[in-house]
């Protein structure tokens, strides 16, 4: 059974399976709905095994606040004994490790878990932006300050420049649009690319577009203005003060999350040391032939797609849990 924890008109008639899964839009909505009939009720029915396991799935994509994560540690006693489990796309508290994408991108990248693609690459990279943000214009004036747009298949719609695929010019991209997302439109986009640029929302999120490219398995490079101009890597360093990159830096904030899910988004070889190792790897990148790429990069590659089979396990596992 599904239970849309932002509606507050759950059904006490309706019987609950051995696994029930409870779709969530914050925190506070699960903290509400304990303190509702139908929710000890259901403390109830697992007490006495009624109900094995419950399962909080999150609905979108979701920055937890510093308020969210003081909810929580008032219902945080209730997951202890794991039956009943919280997974979120964001890091609850220390030690936490139900890291999961959204119920919406889930949906929405079914669709490309079984894509293979053998089509040789005819451009270097491809690169996707929609609405007009700071890094996203930065991102544009590098490229073409450094003349690599004909090296790639590159959207910037407010300059109305975008590939031939049928996507509304007016939308807002911090939110999942299933309909944006046909198999047909995408795919042939990263046939014709052999690694993508990703520029991010300014919002820490996990959400479709580092998904796309793992699911396609092909390399990808996070570009984001925090990551070039507000970290002085002379008093940070990777290893002694991680937490504090990890709260400026986006590019920092996507490797480790990922890394908790045991998959390596480090492409190319990158020097996370260098305030300047994205830009310096997309000109040497784009400086190469393709099948120059291909040999000094094949282990990158061959990542890609390793990290294509360890995303497509992952998310199997996750559907295992929620629908099985």
């Amino acid at each position: 059974m599904h239970v849309e924890s932002n509606k507050n008109d759950y059904n006490s008639k309706e019987k609950y399976s051995e696994v029930t899964r409870i779709l969530y839009h914050l925190i506070h909505d699960i903290y509400s709905f304990f303190k509702t009939p139908q929710g000890l009720q259901l403390l109830s029915d697992l007490e006495e095994k009624k109900v094995l396991k419950i399962i909080f799935i999150p609905f979108e994509p979701y920055k937890i606040s510093s308020y969210e994560r003081y909810i929580f540690s008032k219902i945080e006693h209730l997951f202890d004994n794991k039956k009943v489990i919280i997974e979120c796309n964001d890091i609850l508290s220390d030690g936490f490790n139900n890291l999961t994408f959204s119920a919406v991108v889930t949906e929405v990248m079914l669709q490309f878990v079984g894509t293979n693609i053998t089509k040789k690459p005819e451009k270097h990279f491809l690169s996707l932006n929609k609405r007009k943000k700071l890094e996203r214009v930065i991102l544009f004036n590098f490229l073409e300050k450094n003349n690599l747009l004909q090296k790639g298949i590159t959207s910037f719609h407010w300059l109305n420049q975008s590939p031939d695929i049928s996507i509304p010019n007016e939308y807002d991209d911090d939110i999942i649009q299933p309909q944006l997302y046909k198999h047909d439109n995408i795919v042939p986009l990263y046939e014709d690319t052999l690694f993508e640029i990703l520029c991010p929302s300014g919002k820490k999120l996990i959400c479709e577009k580092t998904l796309k490219p793992l699911l396609m398995g092909k390399p990808f490079l996070i570009w984001n203005y925090e990551f070039l101009n507000y970290i002085d890597f002379n008093n940070y360093k990777i290893s002694g003060h991680s937490k504090e990159i990890e709260t400026l830096n986006k590019t920092l904030f996507y490797f480790n999350w990922y890394k908790k899910i045991g998959i390596d988004i480090n492409y190319f070889d990158l020097d996370l040391e260098n305030p300047r190792c994205i830009q310096e790897k997309i000109i040497e990148l784009c400086n190469m032939s393709i099948k120059d790429i291909e040999i000094k990069y094949s282990k990158t590659l061959e990542k890609a797609n390793l990290n294509k089979k360890l995303i497509r396990k992952f998310m199997y596992n996750k559907l295992k849990d929620w629908y099985l």
